[in-house]
C-alpha cells in the first residue's frame, strides 16, 4: 500500500486530504499546507488541482470544522504558537480580533498586489488599524428568494427585483402567511436563523442599531425599546408558525428545495444552487421596516495566514493564487456560489448569475452601493457574536423576549469591559 493510501485510510474523518508528491526528483522538497476551513473539501478540490498542476512539490490538506468549532481551534491552535495550520479561513467582522491578538501575519507590503486585483469594499473587510491583514476571498449579500409555483398556487403576485420596489417586512408577513395558507409549508425561512450576520439587517433596518456602542464598540446595548420591539417581531415568527422551530441552518436550504418554503432569505451564493436544481425561483431585495431604511448583510471569508506557519512563502503563494488571480478566483465561485472579490471573476459572475435569476445584476450593483451594512469591526466582536448567537437560539426556541436580551447584554458587558 502506497504513502497516499495510507494517509487516506488512517485520518481523522474531519480531515480531508488531498496529496500529490513530486514527480520530478529535481524538484524541491515536498511542502505539505494545512488549511482549517468550515467549507467542505469537494468546494476547494478543482482550485487545489489547478495550483498543484503547476506546483507537484506542494500537498494542500484541508482540515473542515463546524463554523461553530473554527474559532476555538484557530484560538487554541495558532494562540498557542503552533506552526500549523499555515491558512485558515478568517471571518472578516473577526479579522481586528484575530490582528490585535497576533493570530494574523501582517500582509501590508502586499496591500499594491491586493489592491490591484480585488474591490475596495473586500479589502476594507480584510483591514484593521491601517494594515491588511487577510486575502480577500469573497464577498456576499442577502436575496429574499421566493417559489414561484407556490405562489401562483396561491394568487400572490409575484415581487418584482427592482430594488425600488421593496416590499416592507409587514407586507411580506401578508404574503407568507397567505402562501401557507394556498399549501407551502412554511410561510417565511431565514436560512442563518441563529447567527448574527443574516438577522443584524433587521435591526438596523428598525432603527435599533447594531447592538453595540461606544468608541470601540465594547459596550452592549441590547435592551432599548427598538431592539425588544425588533426581537419580539422575530420571535412571533415561530410563534405564529409561519417561520419554523428545531431546523438548524445547514438543514433549512433543503426546505426551500423541496417546495416547502414560500419565502426564503439566503445569500446571492445561492442562486447558482437553485438554478441548477430546476427550481422555478425568484429573487427580490430584502424588504425593510416602514419608517426605517433599507439595510442587508455583507462581508465574508477571507484567508487568514498564520504567522508562526514553517511554510510562509508557499502559503501566500497559494493565498495570492485563490484570491488575487482570476483563474484561481474564477474557479473558486464556479465551486461555491459565491460572489468574488477578484474584479475579472467578479464580472463574469455577475453574467452568470443574471442568466440564472434575471435582475440580479441590477439588484447587486444597487444593494452593494446602498444598502449593505457590514458587521460591527471591533476587536471584541468574537465573543460578542457567540453571545448574540445563542441568544437568537434561545428567542426563535420561545424563551422570554426581555429575559433574553437583558441576560445577553449583561454577559456582554462583562465580557467585553475587559476589553476596554
Amino acid at each position: 500500500m502506497n504513502s497516499i493510501s495510507k494517509k487516506l485510510l488512517t485520518g481523522v474523518a474531519t480531515l480531508a486530504t488531498l496529496s500529490m508528491v513530486a514527480v520530478n526528483p529535481a524538484s524541491a522538497e515536498t511542502v505539505t499546507l494545512q488549511w482549517l476551513t468550515e467549507t467542505p473539501l469537494e468546494r476547494y478540490q478543482p482550485l487545489i488541482d489547478a495550483y498543484q498542476a503547476d506546483h507537484p512539490e506542494v500537498q494542500i490538506e484541508i482540515q473542515q470544522v463546524p463554523f461553530e468549532n473554527l474559532s476555538s481551534q484557530i484560538q487554541a491552535r495558532v494562540g498557542s504558537g503552533d506552526s500549523s495550520p499555515d491558512i485558515y479561513g478568517a471571518d472578516t467582522p473577526r479579522i481586528p480580533a484575530l490582528a490585535a491578538q497576533g493570530l494574523l501575519l501582517d500582509l501590508e507590503e502586499y496591500r499594491s498586489e491586493i489592491e490591484a486585483a480585488a474591490d475596495p469594499a473586500s479589502i476594507g473587510s480584510v483591514t484593521f488599524e491601517g494594515k491588511l491583514w487577510s486575502f480577500p476571498q469573497w464577498n456576499t449579500l442577502q436575496l429574499l428568494f421566493y417559489n414561484k409555483d407556490l405562489l401562483n398556487q396561491a394568487g400572490i403576485e409575484l415581487p418584482s427585483s427592482d430594488p425600488n420596489d421593496r416590499l416592507t417586512w409587514a407586507a411580506l408577513l401578508d404574503m407568507a402567511a397567505t402562501a401557507q395558507e394556498g399549501g407551502a409549508e412554511w410561510g417565511l425561512v431565514f436560512q442563518q436563523v441563529d447567527r448574527y450576520y443574516q438577522l443584524q439587517p433587521l435591526f438596523e433596518s428598525a432603527g435599533a442599531g447594531p447592538g453595540l456602542v461606544g468608541e470601540d464598540l465594547l459596550t452592549a446595548n441590547l435592551t432599548t425599546e427598538k431592539w425588544v420591539e425588533t426581537a419580539r417581531w422575530y420571535a412571533d415568527l415561530y410563534e405564529s408558525g409561519l417561520s419554523p422551530r428545531g431546523i438548524v441552518p445547514n438543514d433549512m436550504p433543503f426546505l426551500f428545495k423541496d417546495g416547502k418554503v414560500g419565502f426564503y432569505v439566503r445569500g446571492n451564493w445561492s442562486i447558482a444552487d437553485f438554478a441548477n436544481s430546476g427550481m422555478n425561483f425568484g429573487i427580490a431585495a430584502i424588504p425593510y421596516f416602514e419608517g426605517g431604511k433599507p439595510v442587508t448583510a455583507t462581508g465574508s471569508w477571507a484567508l487568514g495566514i498564520n504567522p508562526h506557519s514553517d511554510n510562509l512563502e508557499t502559503a501566500i503563494d497559494f493565498a495570492k493564487f485563490l484570491s488575487l488571480s482570476a483563474e484561481g478566483a474564477s474557479l473558486l465561485y464556479g465551486t461555491t456560489g459565491q460572489m468574488p472579490s477578484q474584479n475579472q471573476a467578479f464580472e463574469s459572475w455577475v453574467k452568470e448569475r443574471e442568466e440564472q435569476a434575471p435582475g440580479a445584476s441590477v439588484l447587486f450593483a444597487h444593494e452593494l452601493s446602498n444598502t449593505a451594512v457590514p458587521r460591527p469591526r471591533t476587536i471584541g466582536y468574537v465573543a460578542f457574536e457567540e453571545v448574540m448567537n445563542r441568544m437568537f437560539s434561545d428567542i426563535r426556541n420561545g424563551a422570554d423576549v426581555q429575559t433574553a436580551l437583558e441576560q445577553a447584554e449583561q454577559q456582554l458587558n462583562s465580557v467585553l469591559g475587559r476589553l476596554r
